[in-house]
């Protein structure tokens, strides 16, 4: 499989042609690829054994239902969206890193690791499906002969 820079080179090559996205643009890009890596993120932590069904939900979320999609505080606008899990009404970042990656006293799992790896294809098509969206506004306004619709 290709790397991540390679696909992304590979992607631009066939989209090729749209440049000087808008932040607002950007942000529709980078926000179609963050929805479909939240959706499989919360399946992964519910696949890797991260969510009981049963529990009570008090005042806390279940891990797989703290999955969220934005900018991150304290940055500016340039386009980015993260995804990550909140820390609303617990720190659920802090609780998916330590089941992710281990602690030493509980073996890490890699869920976070592999639902990355394994959305990245899925990531990289519905990003491209937006590109390609601009891509083609951009031809017909090239193709009108004076640059206006």
């Amino acid at each position: 499989m290709a790397s991540l820079s390679e696909q992304l080179d590979e992607m631009l090559q066939e989209i090729g042609g749209v440049v000087n996205l808008t932040i607002e643009e950007r942000e529709e890009v980078t926000q179609a690829g963050a929805d479909v890596l939240a959706k499989n993120l919360k399946q992964a932590t519910k696949d890797a054994g991260h969510y009981n069904a049963d529990r009570e939900i008090g005042k806390m979320t279940h891990l797989a239902d703290s999955v969220d999609v934005g900018n991150l505080d304290g940055t500016k606008a340039d386009g980015s969206t993260a995804v990550g899990f909140t820390k609303k009404d617990a720190n659920h970042a802090r609780i998916a890193h330590f089941l992710n990656d281990g602690t030493r006293f509980i073996q890490g799992d890699s869920f976070i690791d592999n639902a990355r790896e394994n959305s990245q294809k899925e990531v990289l098509e519905a990003q491209s499906k937006v590109l390609k969206k601009y891509k083609r506004r951009n031809e017909v306004v090239h193709d009108s002969g004076n640059g206006y619709l």
